[in-house]
């Protein structure tokens, strides 16, 4: 039963692990492109940064200051 449960977690592992990096990616998509939007909207001086910060926070409430604040400085990089 040992060879056969490893070899489940294998099979099974792999495809879950698929999934969840599958799902980050999406997700990374979704910020990216959000907060290449909010960088443009600042470029053309319609919002503030801080503005750009609390929009991306509003969107994804998950996210920690830190992380918005990486969210911000990728969407510079991205529309340069």
């Amino acid at each position: 039963m040992g060879l056969l449960a490893c070899l489940w977690r294998v099979i099974f592992g792999r495809a879950q692990g698929l999934v969840e990096t599958q799902t980050s990616r999406a997700r990374q998509r979704l910020v990216d492109e959000f907060a290449s939007e909010q960088v443009d909207l600042v470029r053309d001086r319609k919002i503030t940064e801080e503005q750009a910060r609390a929009a991306i926070a509003e969107r994804f409430p998950e996210m920690t200051s830190d992380e918005v604040a990486r969210a911000v400085a990728r969407g510079w990089f991205l529309t340069r």
